[in-house]
């Protein structure tokens, strides 16, 4: 008898070890799904979390990974996560190979490259985001290919390549108005109002967000609502109308804040710093700067580091501090030529090499041109074996065209 109760309890003990992990997962999936929005029980979670995501991975239980994927990685992007989001990506992306849903590979492609534009990866963005499109394109769905259409203009533009982002962002309001996507041609207006800006036409820029922002009314769509506010203060304070500057960032990060985008939180803490840099308030821009910095660091924002770096040597001018004006410009042209920015480059090139003839460092200022015009003659010839090998996938005017 005695024999037959401890073979029971061995049995007992077995079946409780073989269904405790099973409901480790089960118990942390509904975790991660329950508490979507509450990134500081997330974030106090996440080791463990990400422990048990590993583990779905190796044992190939595919339908759990892409479960996590879509609950998590919203939390992963906002908070700036980018290295677990990249693996998580890849890992779903691979499950849904594994699983034979290639809607799925498509959609994780293009997220993907989400996250490497929030980089400043603008080169290996652009190639997901022409193999997205062309896979939803092979699928059927025209709607979400031209979201992809839409996010490629997005990096080609930051790849200073204006022409051909004019004519994505043109092809894709065109297609998306065919397409009946009247909420979401936000989005491309918003572009379209970025380029302009790019263009120096500050009118049509402004016009253009807030027919973006007139699209938004009554939508939950608050990040872009954010984007635009920030678009809009960073305009009137270019034009020098500070008041409502200051109005529009103080909505912008108000949103942001809200829904915890701490990309744009960062963009518009920084703009609030010029904001009041300019007003002569130094201990309000630093206090701005210094946060945002804390923030870009974190989560690695290397576009807005750059920028960030820029408008603190600004201060550094204002409060008469040369050395760390060249230090800071120093660091921004560094960090535009390791996300290729030509435009970003330059600027930073042409202020630094001020700042030396200023001071008569004469061989300073010759080696920051030659080794600037060394980079932009190296993109240059990249730019045009690129458009050579890229111009088959053109359509003449008329119509969106069609990647081949």
């Amino acid at each position: 008898m005695d024999s037959v109760k401890a073979s029971d309890w061995q049995a007992e003990n077995v079946a409780f070890f073989h269904r405790v992990p099973a409901e480790a997962v089960a118990y942390r999936l509904s975790l991660v799904q329950r508490e979507g929005d509450n990134h500081k029980v997330l974030e106090s979670e996440l080791p463990n979390l990400w422990e048990t995501i590993r583990r779905s991975y190796e044992q190939k239980a595919w339908k759990i990974v892409v479960a996590f994927r879509d609950a998590l990685q919203p939390f992963l992007d906002l908070r700036g996560y980018w290295e677990q989001s990249l693996a998580l990506n890849k890992w779903a992306c691979e499950a849904a190979q594994a699983l034979g849903d290639i809607v799925n590979v498509a959609r994780w492609t293009h997220d993907r490259a989400d996250i490497l534009q929030q980089r400043g990866e603008y080169s290996e963005a652009e190639s997901l985001y022409q193999a997205s499109e062309e896979a939803y394109r092979g699928l059927g769905e025209d709607t979400k290919a031209v979201r992809s259409r839409h996010m490629r203009s997005l990096v080609v533009r930051a790849q200073r390549r204006l022409t051909e982002a004019e004519h994505l962002c043109e092809s894709t309001i065109i297609e998306a108005r065919k397409l009946g996507m009247t909420v979401w041609l936000a989005h491309p207006f918003y572009v379209r109002g970025l380029l302009a800006r790019d263009r120096g036409d500050f009118q049509r820029a402004r016009q253009s967000v807030e027919e973006s922002l007139s699209l938004l009314i009554d939508t939950d769509e608050l990040g872009m609502i954010a984007q635009c506010q920030h678009f809009l203060g960073e305009l009137a304070l270019r034009e020098g109308s500070l008041a409502e500057a200051r109005a529009h960032l103080d909505t912008s990060l108000r949103l942001s804040r809200q829904i915890g985008i701490l990309r744009r939180v960062a963009a518009t803490q920084r703009v609030l710093g010029d904001l009041a840099r300019i007003e002569g308030h130094y201990e309000e821009a630093e206090q701005a700067y210094r946060e945002a910095f804390e923030i870009v660091t974190q989560i690695g924002d290397c576009p807005q580091l750059a920028r960030l770096f820029l408008s603190q040597a600004d201060l550094r001018t204002d409060l008469g501090q040369a050395q760390d004006k060249a230090d800071l410009l120093q660091g921004a042209l560094s960090t535009y030529k390791q996300i290729g920015d030509v435009r970003g480059v330059t600027e930073a090139s042409l202020r630094l090499v001020w700042w030396c003839l200023q001071r008569r460092q004469f061989w300073q200022a010759l080696r920051t041109v030659q080794t600037t015009l060394s980079s932009l003659t190296s993109w240059q010839l990249k730019l045009d074996t690129h458009t050579t090998s890229r111009q088959q996938c053109w359509k003449p005017s008329g119509g969106p065209g069609r990647s081949v």
